[in-house]
């Protein structure tokens, strides 16, 4: 699948815009205590903590029937979810946050720095929401994050790293997982995509050029985690979905793969190297056409 730039233009087409139910799919385990709940656009992922349960970023609003639909079907409690933990101030990351906390009371969790901009702008993080679908909503997070603090519930502990870029606060996020008494460790980038970063959005954004070398310095910053199990905040940065395929089709662990981290912080550093070079016409066409459609018709047939 290298032929599709999976950090290009992913936004889901005008039928699923439409009804975004047809984003939604049955969920699973991944390994261990850590589950995927998401749907084919934005990855959501729930660890059971033994102490209650962790959401990894959340859907838009118009996602949030099927998020319910699949912790219930794994046999959890939405009551039950004590975390939200966001990976960076984006709708598609965020969008349902206040509808679960009106039905959950969870912690709310976010950067400092993506908590101020949020703050500071509400005028962009509003038009945002709005152009991500309907009633998508801002939140007030209950816990403001400075780079390497740790969430702390149960068996779980999650280390947060500061990786701007994709946002100004972008947070990226470690921990280990017992699985079958071995130790794995966990990963997962905070924000792949790069669209708001050309040099007219950060300018109609009023946001500083200066976040194009942080996104790079922030691929040097987390290379060396040591990451056996690579998660995405979506699906498609790590073949989430193929990857479930290839276990139902008898494959043991394909989840685990020490090797992912490194080929997708490369490709991501590569891909970006190239978007730097293009020109704004060359920006603007490249971006014209969503492929997630095409990503998803190269992987599997849909049922």
């Amino acid at each position: 699948m290298t032929q599709i730039n999976r950090f290009g233009n992913m936004m889901p087409p005008p039928e699923a815009v439409a009804h975004p139910y047809l984003l939604d799919r049955t969920p699973f385990q991944i390994a261990g205590n850590l589950y995927f709940v998401g749907n084919e656009w934005c990855s959501s992922h729930l660890i059971d903590t033994g102490a209650g349960l962790i959401l990894l970023d959340v859907p838009t609003a118009s996602g949030l029937p099927g998020l319910l639909y699949n912790i219930d079907y794994l046999g959890f409690h939405i009551r039950d979810v004590k975390y939200i933990v966001i990976s960076h101030a984006h709708s598609d990351h965020f969008g349902c946050v206040n509808a679960l906390i009106h039905r959950t009371h969870a912690k709310t969790f976010l950067s400092a720095i993506d908590s101020e901009d949020m703050r500071r702008n509400f005028d962009r993080i509003e038009m945002m929401n709005r152009d991500l679908g309907p009633y998508n909503e801002s939140f007030i997070p209950d816990v403001e994050l400075q780079d390497g603090d740790r969430i702390e519930l149960g068996n779980t502990s999650i280390r947060c790293v500061l990786t701007p870029g994709h946002t100004v606060g972008v947070m990226s996020h470690f921990w280990d997982m017992d699985y079958h008494g071995e130790t794995v460790h966990v990963g997962i980038y905070g924000g792949a995509g790069f669209i708001s970063l050309s040099k007219e959005a950060l300018h109609r954004n009023h946001l500083p050029l200066s976040l194009q070398q942080a996104f790079l310095d922030s691929i040097d910053k987390v290379w060396d985690e040591p990451v056996d199990l690579m998660l995405g905040n979506h699906p498609f940065h790590n073949d989430v979905y193929q990857k479930y395929m290839r276990r139902c089709r008898g494959e043991d662990d394909p989840f685990l793969d020490p090797t992912e981290w490194h080929r997708f912080l490369q490709e991501l550093k590569d891909r970006f190297h190239d978007f730097l070079k293009m020109t704004p016409a060359e920006i603007q066409e490249m971006y014209r056409q969503s492929q997630l459609t095409e990503y998803y018709r190269s992987c599997f047939e849909r049922p």
